[in-house]
């Protein structure tokens, strides 16, 4: 696949390790690009403390150069890089995001640039006409410069290429600019370490990167069912726990589905595990079929299925799906050249009325398909007003006889 030139720019300023290459998904991305921005943010706090140093050097230095911009050149140093270290200070025990838009690259790249114009900005106008002494001091803060914000930045190509640049764009034209030889070869000199340093920097981002495309394929790899290519339980607990801690801050409302194949012990026993294997992965393929690209639909183990419905208009709308559900499911499966039915029961709660916690929601999903096993065939709902707090499962069983709603097939006549 080619990828145009726009792409690769768009996928380098992004922060991709690899941007010649196919755009990564979106999930993996944000991953990469939070491990980067935590990398840079690592090492920020002791650069900014060098920067402010490296500042009360150069203006001590050059003091005799009795130059006012040089006093604006210190403020701007001390009091951004001073600004930057405490907020750095007053974030460090907060929980780093696992993920992380490409805004943050973006902010990464234009803080790097800022940085590096105002370095820049020193042997840019005084190496000329300094002293020995003083271009003595300004070329050792320069190589400073640049190798911290080398260490510093490497994580992101862009935001290290944007600080070094101008720092030595502006350095080796000053350097260029004594018009001796020795000149012109120490102005080479320092654009050839540069374009090492870099390189260097760019394979130390690419294997970053590849450091957490494998971690994120293991990652996948745990959190998959194999059989039926469905997310598993671990997938489910993460997905569902993420959505209850969202709904504190949006109470939007959530249906899970639990599932359970009819008679599949049975099947199972009768006609062996390649059998039970074939009607898993056909039920996995129904449920995925008859529902939306936004659901959730997960494998427990065994013959138990989940599906997380969210944004729907109306109670209806989720009791309809069941019904659709039911309905695939009476048809039966095509199983090493026979024809077995294995239908499909269904428990359902709605969220937030059936709790805020995993375990609990489950439990309640679990104890309305419990009373749709009775039946078969069939959803049935766990009500707001089932249970009181602290009851076990046997309670909540006996009580969803009587206070369950329950959906059942009708009759042919």
């Amino acid at each position: 696949m080619t990828v145009s030139v726009l792409t690769i720019v768009r996928q380098w300023l992004e922060g991709s390790p690899r941007p010649t290459g196919a755009p990564l998904p979106p999930a993996t991305a944000g991953r990469i690009r939070a491990v980067q921005i935590n990398a840079i943010a690592n090492n920020s706090p002791v650069v900014m403390l060098a920067a402010i140093f490296n500042a009360l050097v150069v203006r001590i230095g050059l003091d005799r150069l009795a130059d006012p911009f040089l006093n604006v050149w210190t403020a701007v140093i001390i009091g951004t890089s001073a600004w930057f270290f405490l907020w750095r200070l007053r974030r460090r025990h907060r929980v780093r995001p696992a993920s992380a838009s490409s805004r943050g690259i973006r902010l990464a790249i234009m803080r790097g640039l800022f940085f590096g114009i105002v370095w820049a900005a020193i042997p840019f106008l005084y190496f000329g006409k300094a002293s020995p002494d003083e271009q003595l001091i300004i070329t050792c803060i320069v190589v400073g410069m640049i190798f911290g914000g080398a260490f510093t930045l490497a994580a992101v190509p862009a935001a290290m290429l944007a600080f070094i640049v101008p720092i030595v764009v502006g350095s080796a034209t000053a350097i260029a600019s004594l018009g001796h030889a020795t000149s012109f070869l120490l102005a080479g000199l320092l654009v050839v370490y540069t374009a090492v340093l870099l390189t260097t920097g760019a394979r130390f981002a690419s294997q970053l990167g590849a450091r957490v495309v494998n971690h994120v394929i293991d990652e996948e790899a745990a959190r998959m069912d194999f059989l039926t290519g469905l997310p598993n339980r671990l997938a489910f607990k993460a997905h569902l726990s993420d959505r209850l801690t969202e709904q504190q801050a949006d109470p939007a409302r959530l249906a899970l589905f639990y599932f359970d194949l009819d008679h599949f012990k049975t099947i199972n026993d009768r006609m062996g595990h390649e059998a039970g294997d074939v009607i898993l992965v056909q039920a996995a393929k129904r449920l995925r079929e008859i529902t939306r690209q936004t659901d959730f639909v997960a494998r427990l183990g065994g013959d138990e299925f989940v599906l997380l419905v969210e944004s729907f208009p109306s109670d209806d709308m989720v009791l309809h799906l069941a019904e659709r559900i039911n309905e695939s499911f009476r048809e039966p499966f095509a199983v090493l050249g026979e024809n077995v039915s294995s239908t499909i029961s269904i428990g359902i709660a709605f969220l937030p009325e059936a709790g805020t916690d995993f375990d609990l929601v489950l439990r309640r999903a679990d104890a309305a398909l419990y009373a749709a096993k009775r039946d078969r065939s069939c959803y049935a709902v766990w009500q707001k007003d089932l249970t009181s707090a602290g009851e076990d499962r046997i309670m909540v069983t006996r009580e969803l006889s009587t206070h369950i709603a329950t959906s059942r097939p009708q009759s042919q006549h």
